[in-house]
């Protein structure tokens, strides 16, 4: 189980901060991390137990994340290694996976 300050230390925002979308919450006009919005994500994402789905969310945003009925069969219950693997390729998951999307998916 990670603390916050395990998984946004000094290396995640030397290595993630430029790859932040200029529009996201996380930073603000002038380019500097918002902590309380990171924090409060990084909770509501469960980052304890989930770092690189917290992280690939603060990069990508949390409207990328990779929807439960898109994780391949032998990922399912893992999906934080398919982050992990997106994270290391500097990839979305459509890219890193191929988009899995079918049309016989019920909602």
């Amino acid at each position: 189980m990670n603390r916050f300050e395990d998984v946004v230390n000094k290396q995640f925002l030397e290595e993630y901060l430029p790859q932040i979308d200029s529009e996201s919450p996380v930073v603000d006009k002038s380019g500097r991390v918002n902590y309380t919005v990171l924090m409060d994500l990084f909770n509501r994402l469960n980052g304890s137990e989930n770092p690189y789905r917290f992280t690939y969310a603060v990069v990508h945003g949390t409207n990328s994340l990779i929807p439960s009925w898109n994780v391949p069969p032998q990922f399912r219950g893992q999906e934080d290694r398919i982050y992990k693997l997106c994270l290391d390729k500097k990839d979305t998951w459509q890219n890193v996976l191929g988009n899995t999307e079918s049309e016989n998916v019920l909602l």
